[in-house]
């Protein structure tokens, strides 16, 4: 059966105008209140690559304490209307970590004031650490392993934005799922049924992702993938608690997603797994990602 088909028959949210997600980006340094170590002063190609993949705008803001060359990817980037590059003045004194940190910071706030729910941090090892974020709450970690295919750091981006305009409904049927997850478990009546119910969906769009990547002429990476979320699990109803206590312990298979990765290369690992996390200081956004994070585990191609 066509992704097409598949969605109109079983997704609720088929032929529903979709809300575009965006993804802001930032150089790779690790950073607290105290230390700043700034890695480089452009964008990990991978990192971008990987967020263009998934994203439908991304945003790199520019600021008057630290400057950061332009680059073909970049101009490329914003003359395809895809990258916006805001500018934020810093103004005030403080160590240059603080003011790093208050820069990210500054940034998030702006997009979530204007466009509630609609982007998201770029974090991890290719990108910022940002401990300085971090709230008092708990929050929940949704980590999809061996799962994610994402495209090399050598693949040009025009190739990128082709595929994505080709492949739409299979990348916005993994993100709609995805993105889903928590909502759905915490609404249903029998939050068990539907968490397997949900997984299976995620899976088949992880899978689907998979078999679209291997036809593709470019090289293309395995990622996990991880989401960040501003929800306190233990504060869930009770059947959906339960449900996540026990995703804390034993993480559930994606078998359709393993099966599509080991065709012509070696076996791993596909699954879903939940995980208490830390919650973002200063917003409000109780089931929907504030941060995602890619990390490369293997050539798939």
């Amino acid at each position: 059966m066509g992704e097409s088909k598949y969605r109109k028959q079983n997704d609720s949210n088929y032929g529903k105008p979709v809300k575009l997600r965006g993804l802001i980006l930032s150089l790779p340094m690790r950073a607290d209140s105290d230390v700043v170590e700034l890695i480089q002063d452009f964008l990990d190609p991978q990192e971008l690559r990987s967020s263009l993949m998934y994203w439908d705008r991304l945003a790199w803001p520019e600021s008057n304490v630290i400057t950061s060359p332009t680059y073909a990817d970049i101009e490329y980037l914003k003359s395809a209307g895809v990258l916006q590059r805001p500018k934020f003045n810093f103004v005030g004194k403080g160590n240059f970590g603080d003011v790093l940190l208050g820069l990210q910071n500054a940034v998030f706030s702006h997009y979530e004031k204007n466009s509630p729910g609609v982007w998201s941090l770029c974090e991890g090892l290719n990108s910022v650490q940002n401990k300085a974020t971090i709230g008092t709450e708990p929050g929940a970690l949704i980590k999809l392993l061996n799962a994610v295919p994402v495209p090399s750091e050598d693949v040009p981006l025009a190739e990128i934005l082709e595929f994505k305009s080709k492949r739409r409904d299979e990348l916005l049927a993994f993100r709609e799922h995805f993105e889903q997850l928590i909502e759905r478990i915490t609404r249903h009546s029998t939050p068990d049924d539907e968490l397997h119910r949900v997984v299976q969906e995620v899976d088949t769009a992880c899978s689907n992702l998979v078999q679209t990547t291997r036809e593709w002429q470019f090289p293309v990476k395995l990622s996990n993938t991880q989401a960040s979320i501003n929800f306190n699990i233990t504060k869930a109803v009770n059947a959906a608690a339960t449900a996540y206590k026990g995703l804390e312990l034993t993480p559930l298979a994606l078998s359709t997603t393993a099966t599509a990765v080991a065709v012509g290369g070696a076996a791993v690992l596909s699954q879903i797994e939940f995980k208490p996390g830390l919650s973002y200081k200063g917003i409000k956004r109780p089931k929907s990602p504030y941060s995602y994070a890619y990390h490369i585990q293997r050539d798939l191609t």
